[in-house]
């Protein structure tokens, strides 16, 4: 039944998961790997915190060392290159000659960063892998300012990171606040805050015009303000750009991503897809939705997972994030856009509140700052989808987990 077995494309938080999932299932086929990087699977949320501060050493970011995939005949490709797939002959092509067959086919191929488009950009430093961040080590080792282009969870991240480092840093975003469509109006007021009385400058409803690298190796950024600014590194994080491509090219339906069903599966029988390539549906959401996220990768690849071992596990997870940001931990449940009121449980000043968001009466999401048990309350609150009032939910006296129905 499984003479080929699995081949996984993508080497990241969802490829590791659906190989993990399937040998605890009991999976008996082959299992194969295949990573773009040169590296094991690796975490990637510390990045752009404690292994850009030099606070974790590269081993650490292993989600499992060799000896794990050994011990499970899981075999793992390393930088290796898809150049095209063959679904009548159930086969994926590599860049150096080798060939793969397959039963069943997942794609997990992830994401790329979204690169500037402009002259001048060249040189520009981005962070989406390990290497990525040893070039912006190297390159920010020996200047004194930064200059960083997105204000999203990434370039805040980084920011607060080489502030960290004793960095001066400056944050250009094109949209009226930081964490555009991500966070409210309230989290991104008290964020842009917190940054700048950190040190960090903050330059909001600004785009990049120009960029000029100097013949001193600096760099002259000009902005839609009129101002001009000079950095010794440019660190952009606007977004990434789903790798869909080769699916694409086998006549997969894409979207914002490769779409797949509730069980994660394509509309091409033994196909799937999962994490940050995927436009999947998610049954608590209602409908289809592109995430990324950590854990939208990892239970979207359990739910893929299942469905190759023959279990029906629908995809229904509540969508949770968090961001590091110096010493505020941002944990966020559900999905706040379409809110029409909201309610905030603690104090912003004490940099220890949650704020609550509804839609016509119902909770639908809860963002937390340094609160980590109203975090997970809110996780099963809205999981059961359970009803509370906005007095309930600004009641700092009474935990929110204490309002789940019995």
């Amino acid at each position: 039944m499984n003479q080929h077995g699995t081949v996984i494309i993508g080497g990241g938080n969802a490829g590791f998961q659906v190989a993990d999932t399937l040998r605890k299932g009991g999976y008996d086929g082959p299992v194969t790997l295949l990573c773009a990087e040169k590296s094991l699977p690796y975490q990637r949320p510390p990045l752009s915190k404690k292994f850009l501060a030099g606070d974790m050493a590269e081993e650490r970011l292993l989600l499992r060392p060799a000896k794990y995939y050994d011990d499970r005949n899981i075999t793992v490709i390393r930088g290796c290159e898809v150049t095209g797939i063959t679904l009548d002959e159930k086969q994926v092509q590599c860049a150096d000659g080798r060939h793969y067959e397959f039963d069943k086919l997942v794609f997990a191929t992830g994401a790329r960063v979204r690169r500037l488009p402009m002259e001048g950009a060249s040189g520009l430093l981005y962070l989406r892998t390990s290497d990525d961040v040893k070039s912006i080590s190297k390159a920010v080792q020996n200047i004194d300012d930064v200059l960083l282009i997105g204000g999203g969870f990434i370039g805040l991240e980084v920011a607060a990171t080489l502030r960290g480092l004793g960095k001066s840093v400056t944050v250009v975003e094109a949209m009226p606040t930081i964490m555009p469509n991500v966070v409210g109006a309230v989290l991104a007021e008290y964020f842009t805050g917190y940054h700048r009385s950190s040190g960090t400058k903050i330059i909001t409803n600004t785009a990049v015009e120009t960029i000029e690298r100097l013949k001193s190796g600096r760099y002259s950024v000009c902005l839609s303000d009129g101002s001009t600014r000079k950095a010794g590194a440019v660190i952009v994080g606007i977004g990434v750009i789903p790798n869909s491509e080769l699916a694409a090219g086998i006549g997969l339906e894409v979207g914002r991503g490769i779409i797949v069903d509730e069980y994660g599966c394509t509309a091409t029988p033994d196909v799937f897809a999962a994490g940050d390539c995927a436009h999947g549906v998610n049954l608590w959401v209602g409908g289809p939705v592109h995430l990324e996220s950590v854990q939208n990768a990892v239970d979207q690849a359990i739910t893929v997972g299942k469905s190759i071992l023959g279990e029906k596990l629908p995809y229904e997870t509540v969508p949770w994030f968090w961001s590091d940001q110096y010493d505020l931990k941002l944990q966020m449940a559900g999905l706040s856009r379409g809110h029409d009121s909201h309610v905030v449980r603690g104090s912003l000043a004490d940099n220890r509140f949650s704020i609550c968001y509804f839609s016509k009466g119902s909770l639908i999401a809860v963002d937390s700052v340094n609160r980590p048990a109203d975090h997970l309350g809110a996780r099963k609150l809205l999981a059961a989808r359970t009803k509370i009032s906005p007095a309930q939910g600004a009641d700092i006296e009474t935990p929110l987990k204490a309002f789940l129905t019995k």
